[in-house]
């Protein structure tokens, strides 16, 4: 009724014009230009004619009603239309206890009158406002009297409240517009004025409607004084027993008990462990849990143990299986193991399920192939459950092995090689866990645990089979090697010629050597070296490494990929030296186009008799005198370098120190040649002689012959070293 009078107050005011504009108290400052390009002159408030009440001179608002929207406008020097400043204004409300604004939105919050102020630049502007409560007052009714504004009430108990609205004594039934709350809805809960009690404690319900609202404190008891549990002490069960039923007794306020066992709200605090039901406790797995009854206010609880009459479960096969779809149903056997520790089969009573039943079906532990996958075969049985994976393969028509034979050591194991089974469409899949496998002979090896493993040395035969499908694969026992050695460490391999391989021998662990040039497997670093059968071709001048491979053992050679030389030149062409002395032979190699290369260090030297010197490199170190050849080849090409090892001589020593002569006499000295190796040589004749003073004595071959009075000295040169004789002649 009070809504429609409201409309007919604002209908009646739309003799105004629709969009009434009226400038209002006006204060025009000092008219200062704020921006070169605009003057503002003066503002107005614009809004609907129908929100503003003439015999009042002011707006009618009504608090949590609809808001009123006043929009500024300012007109602009030299400007026909006028600018919306709304928001740039500045707005104030005299009294925000009755009436608040925000950027032109008016919000009635009290009854009362404020002057709503704008302004803007150097102008401002006001109007009145005034806010009134849609209802003088609101009331909360019970049985069409006023509420009280405490009750005290038990839960079960029927509450109704309404809700009356009052203005200048007219009264209207508000309870479906007004909004109700509840102070704790753990206590009561209200919709429309009905209360339901679900707890005991004080709770105000508050009903409100355009701020107005009315309250009522609710004091909430339950009708009983207690509830109990019977039995009241902790329960124990096991996985897999019958339900356990328990009674709820309430005691009621006027004395007396009552069952309510049907009636009471029962509880788990964890329903994985035990479920309850009107009193019926099941146990579903093992735990502790707590079960609680409530009824109208009162609540009892009681502790509930689970545990299981079983250890563990067992099932047989214990992993993996792998079947084809066309095998026979595969039957898991269950055994379970009791506290007592005894073990009973269970195959038949457990719960048996399938994570796929489109692969596989299992009844009583018999699982049928449907599908192509993989499913998990879970058994189940108070309390204990054990779960394998069952892998269904499509039929095959034939298998393969990835490996033509194995290699293997005394005393060692190894995985067994993967086998591909070729299906009805031509396409592989890997079958290797289908397989079953056997060995020819065991006492060369066995297969166990899924693996080959060796005993002694020699040679059998290993099958895998599938339905009636089998393939062999050798497995040879072989004595351990220690090492592989090439004959050769650098190899050179004249471009676009076929070069024989490096040889290789193994050293085995028992001191034997083999000759396996025939046995290693070859790898090259770069596709410049062509492997062949028999040798290995250069394809492009680089260096490459090559890799032979015995069983566990590799080693490599270097490879150059060179051009074709076609001589090779030795500087220096001979060798003299003195024991433990060193020398180094260059050695240049012509190409066919006349260009050189130094191959000093490529070149493999050898010394004949090894006895005579040594190498390392291009350098050559005398051991002992003699005489011998050091030779090298390149490319095919030979070269030869003479050595002779000559004695270092140490010292010479005169037969005599001094001569006296007449003039006309002579005097032969024997000069002796001390050598390192400790052996002295006469080598008068091979010694170069010379005189200090011909006119006193001349020598030769160690010869003196006196000249002239005087004295003269005579010395000796051989090899490096002299000596000398004085003489005198009188």
């Amino acid at each position: 009724m009070l809504d429609r009078w409201i409309v007919s107050l604002r209908q009646g005011q739309k003799w105004l014009a629709a969009a009434l504009v009226i400038t209002l108290i006006t204060t025009s400052m000092t008219g200062i230009a704020y921006a070169a390009d605009e003057k503002v002159t003066g503002i107005e408030f614009e809004y609907e004619s129908s929100e503003y009440n003439s015999s009042t001179s002011s707006f009618e608002l009504f608090v949590e009603e609809d808001k009123v929207n006043v929009s500024v406008l300012s007109t602009i020097s030299g400007s026909t239309s006028k600018k919306d400043v709304t928001t740039l204004a500045t707005w104030k409300s005299s009294n925000t206890s009755y009436v608040k604004v925000d950027k032109g939105v008016l919000t009635g919050v009290g009854k009362g009158t404020a002057t709503i102020s704008a302004t803007y630049k150097d102008y401002k502007i006001s109007i009145k406002a005034t806010s009134d409560y849609v209802y003088d007052s609101v009331t909360l009714m019970q049985n069409d009297k006023a509420a009280p504004a405490k009750a005290e009430v038990e839960i079960g108990q029927s509450l109704i409240y309404t809700l009356d609205g009052s203005k200048d004594s007219v009264i209207e039934d508000i309870t479906s517009e007004a909004t109700w709350t509840t102070s704790n809805s753990s206590i009561a809960k209200v919709d429309d004025g009905t209360i339901e009690l679900v707890g005991t404690g004080n709770v105000t319900i508050t009903a409100k409607l355009k701020g107005k609202s009315d309250s009522i404190s609710l004091v909430v008891s339950s009708p009983y004084k207690s509830i109990s549990i019977s039995p009241d002490k902790q329960l124990e069960l096991e996985v897999g027993e019958d339900d356990k039923k328990l009674e709820a007794i309430a005691v009621p306020k006027a004395g007396g008990t009552m069952n309510i066992t049907d009636t009471a709200v029962w509880t788990s605090a964890n329903p994985n462990i035990a479920s309850i039901e009107k009193g019926k406790v099941k146990p579903v797995s093992p735990g502790k849990t707590t079960i609680t009854v409530s009824h109208l206010g009162v609540t009892a609880s009681i502790e509930v143990v689970v545990r299981t009459a079983y250890q563990s479960i067992k099932l047989s096969p214990e992993k993996e299986y792998h079947m084809l779809l066309q095998d026979k149903p595969l039957q898991i056997k269950a055994e379970v193991l009791n506290n007592s520790n005894i073990s009973n089969t269970v195959t038949t009573l457990a719960d048996w399920t399938t994570s796929d039943i489109v692969v596989a079906t299992v009844e009583n532990g018999l699982v049928t192939p449907k599908a192509v996958g993989t499913t998990k075969i879970t058994a189940s049985y108070k309390g204990v459950s054990r779960s394998i994976d069952v892998t269904v393969y499509p039929s095959v028509t034939g298998i393969t092995l990835d490996v033509e034979s194995i290699d293997s050591f005394a005393n060692s194991s190894g995985d067994l090689p993967a086998v591909s089974g070729k299906l009805f469409d031509g396409s592989k899949v890997d079958v290797s866990k289908l397989v079953q496998w056997s060995s020819k002979d065991e006492s060369i090896a066995v297969i166990e645990k899924g693996k080959w493993s060796t005993k002694e040395l020699g040679k059998t035969v290993l099958t895998a089979k599938i339905a009636n499908y089998e393939v062999d694969v050798e497995l040879i026992v072989h004595v351990k090697p220690l090492k592989i050695v090439t004959d050769v460490k650098e190899l050179s391999v004249i471009l676009g010629k076929d070069t024989p391989y490096p040889s290789v021998i193994v050293i085995n662990e028992d001191g034997d050597e083999e000759d396996i040039s025939k046995k290693v497997k070859w790898k090259t670093s770069s596709d410049n070296l062509l492997l062949k059968t028999d040798s290995i071709k250069g394809l492009e001048a680089s260096t490459v490494t090559l890799t032979a491979t015995y069983l566990n053992k590799s080693t490599t050679v270097k490879v150059r990929i060179e051009e074709e030389i076609v001589k090779l030149v030795a500087e220096p062409t001979s060798l003299e030296l003195n024991p433990n002395r060193s020398k180094s032979i260059k050695v240049t190699g012509y190409y066919k186009d006349g260009r050189s290369v130094v191959l000093s260090s490529k070149i493999n030297w050898t010394v004949s008799p090894s006895t005579l010197a040594s190498v390392k490199g291009s350098t050559i170190k005398a051991l002992q005198v003699g005489t011998g050849i050091v030779s090298g080849s390149y490319q095919g090409i030979s070269i030869a370098v003479p050595i002779k090892v000559t004695p270092k001589i140490k010292s010479l020593s005169l037969s005599d120190k001094s001569a006296k002569l007449a003039p006309g006499g002579t005097f032969t000295v024997k000069l002796t040649a001390n050598y390192t190796t400790g052996n002295p040589v006469v080598v008068t004749e091979a010694a170069v002689w010379t005189t200090n003073k011909a006119s006193v004595a001349t020598v030769k071959d160690g010869k003196i012959t006196a000249v002239g009075k005087g004295s003269a000295t005579i010395k000796a040169t051989f090899d490096g070293k002299s000596t000398t004789i004085r003489v005198t002649v009188k």
